[in-house]
């Protein structure tokens, strides 16, 4: 059996990346990374902008009998996200496999080197990034890439193989029940007779000779994820900081001096980049046409459970708004009060001069 193992990794690198200007910025070693259609399909990708495509130099390790290839390739989006992808040469048998898809579940290693390439790459784009920032979360997946399945038909393949497919895609040793061998291969999706994509939440199995196509919808939902957890940690501090805002303007404070506007203003300002990042990272690529591609896609959102992630972000939006018109009403209120006050204040003393002795 030969192929690819594709261990990839995601990070939150800011909040956009103009990808001109990083392109222009390291020209030398970039080039622009083009998704491709599937056969027979219409023009059905459409994106705002292409990512860019970065090939660097890295130190060669062994894994699991696996060599490492002497590259790396760093795919950057719009969204100020990035992947970085290692590859190791597939040639031996599926039960190999197995224990170079339990070598690299969680592998903090490989995690802290894909890290250190981005840490360079960042201080090298300059102002290429808006708000350059590399957050703590990390999303790792791995991609089984083989040219040609061993024998007969997709089918075939699995029903003959399910117990070791599971074992690869869990980066399990242990024999596994056939209820969990039955969900780890839920996600099976075929476009020919000897080509297809098996999905699961650590790895996905990809089989045939064009899956470029396949490997980058799943690299972008990595993506992501890890988009939509850096953003969830963001909107929880932000819930954080709103409620320490609201605890601090309580009783007298409260009554006559308000919420300040400059906290005001950075609550809004926090509350307006979220959203415009959310809305980047889930609607920056569109799959019109592609049933194919659409299927893998929304079979790996499935596996990633990106809708429960969005709607839990939806909702964090959702009571910031709240927050924040609550409180934008109440200062609003408090100016009123105040300036009653200042009335009240003006006609008493315009009363008092009229008694007062000239």
């Amino acid at each position: 059996m030969h192929g690819v193992c594709h261990a990839v990794f995601a990070f939150d690198i800011g909040f956009a990346i103009d990808l001109d200007e990083a392109e222009r910025a390291i020209a030398a070693i970039s080039r622009r990374a083009v998704i491709l259609k599937k056969k027979r399909a219409p023009q059905s990708i459409q994106s705002h902008d292409v990512p860019l495509s970065i090939t660097e130099a890295t130190p060669t390790f062994d894994l699991a009998g696996y060599s490492s290839a002497s590259t790396v390739d760093i795919v950057l989006y719009p969204f100020g996200a990035a992947s970085v992808r290692f590859s190791f040469a597939i040639h031996n048998s599926l039960v190999d496999l197995v224990g170079l898809s339990e070598a690299l579940y969680d592998h903090h290693p490989l995690a802290q080197q894909a890290r250190q390439h981005l840490e360079r790459l960042v201080e090298s784009l300059g102002d290429a990034i808006s708000k350059p920032r590399l957050a703590p979360p990390v999303e790792d997946y791995i991609l089984f890439e083989i040219a040609e399945s061993p024998g007969g038909t997709i089918e075939s393949f699995l029903n003959e193989r399910r117990d070791i497919l599971a074992k690869i895609l869990r980066a399990e040793h242990e024999t596994l029940s056939n209820q969990e061998v039955t969900d780890a291969l839920a996600q099976s999706i075929a476009y020919g007779v000897r080509d297809g994509v098996i999905i699961d939440w650590h790895a996905a199995l990809l089989l045939g000779p064009d899956a470029d196509d396949v490997r980058a919808i799943l690299e972008y939902a990595n993506v992501q994820l890890v988009q939509m957890r850096s953003l969830d940690d963001e909107l929880e501090s932000i819930l954080d900081s709103s409620y320490e805002l609201l605890a601090r303007f309580k009783g007298i404070r409260q009554s006559f001096l308000g919420i300040g506007g400059s906290e005001l203003r950075r609550l809004g300002v926090l509350h307006a980049d979220s959203a415009i990042l959310f809305e980047a990272a889930t609607h920056s690529m569109k799959l019109v046409g592609d049933q194919y591609l659409s299927r893998v896609y929304r079979s790996v959102s499935q596996r990633f459970h990106l809708p429960q992630w969005g709607a839990n972000i939806n909702r964090k939006l959702e009571t910031i708004d709240t927050i924040y018109d609550k409180m934008n009403d109440r200062q609003a209120t408090v100016r009123l009060e105040v300036l009653e006050w200042i009335i009240i204040i003006l006609i008493l003393i315009e009363v008092v001069k009229g008694f007062w002795p000239a």
